[in-house]
């Protein structure tokens, strides 16, 4: 196995992606990330055709899913919990607390480390601001479709 560096990308929502495991290394059976998330941090309300595991590293992160049209908060995830998000199935991550989150997300089958090397602006790590705002929802729609994504737009 050849050795790699892990690209780190910034994203919608201010968070600071790290890709451990590219879909494309293992033939899209699955794939890996470590979110950093700072205080305020998270991705837009969205649901995709993978299924997604969560595992809180360090801090706390509000798992987030829909309940009569709206987009509310359903589980507090703390350190060295685990919850997971089915496909097809509206969520969102947030970091409602004051201090940085960092988690692992796995999706099966890989598709959204894809959809991140489109949609996120490449940092040298995780302590660098990027150069420009990544693009939003909005601005996203295609890539998303291409990964079986689509981004919350209410009931």
């Amino acid at each position: 196995m050849k050795s790699r560096t892990a690209p780190v990308l910034v994203v919608a929502g201010g968070n600071h992606v790290t890709v451990l495991v590219d879909a494309a290394e293992v033939g899209s059976e699955f794939d890996q990330i470590e979110v950093l998330a700072g205080p305020g941090g998270g991705p837009p309300a969205h649901q995709h055709e993978f299924v997604e595991w969560f595992h809180v590293l360090e801090g706390e992160i509000q798992l987030c899913g829909e309940r009569d049209g709206a987009i509310v908060p359903t589980v507090l995830l703390r350190e060295g919990e685990t919850a997971v998000v089915d496909s097809w199935e509206w969520h969102a991550t947030r970091n409602e607390s004051g201090r940085p989150a960092r988690f692992l997300a796995t999706g099966r089958p890989g598709r959204m480390t894809g959809y991140f090397a489109e949609a996120g602006v490449p940092v040298s790590d995780e302590s660098t601001a990027p150069d420009r705002e990544p693009p939003g929802p909005a601005a996203l729609t295609d890539i998303a479709a291409r990964y079986g994504i689509r981004f919350w737009g209410g009931a």
